[in-house]
């Protein structure tokens, strides 16, 4: 009975280290470069994100998007642009909620992927 008892008192406290383990992988993964590239009939974008860790779970985000447009066939000169954004980690969810826009980041540590929205984001370091 006393094993009994040991096994239900502690379970839970298990249980809770096997969630911040979790929690500890995705905010350890998160730091690093991210690119994406897209391209349809009328344009073309290359997106590269650099996340930053400020302090505890604040995070800078800097993206860097290069755009041109397409027509008739033919690339127009390329347009770029370079915004800051901050993100604040959320631990129970294991997102990263950016505060500028409302944008939810969600990573997959295993796959090295960062999706926002549709877009999907590789990990290159």
């Amino acid at each position: 009975m006393k094993n009994y008892l040991h096994l239900i008192i502690l379970s839970p406290l298990f249980w809770l280290a096997a969630c911040n383990k979790q929690a500890d992988k995705v905010k350890a993964f998160i730091p690093g470069t991210y690119v994406n590239f897209a391209k349809s009939a009328y344009a073309q974008a290359n997106d590269t994100l650099v996340i930053t860790l400020i302090r505890d779970n604040s995070f800078l985000i800097t993206r860097n998007t290069t755009y041109q447009a397409i027509r008739n066939g033919r690339l127009l000169p390329k347009h770029r642009q370079v915004r800051q954004l901050n993100g604040i980690y959320d631990t129970q969810n294991h997102v990263l909620d950016e505060t500028t826009n409302g944008r939810i980041f969600r990573f997959d540590p295993d796959r090295h992927l960062l999706k926002v929205n549709r877009a999907v984001y590789q990990k290159i370091n």
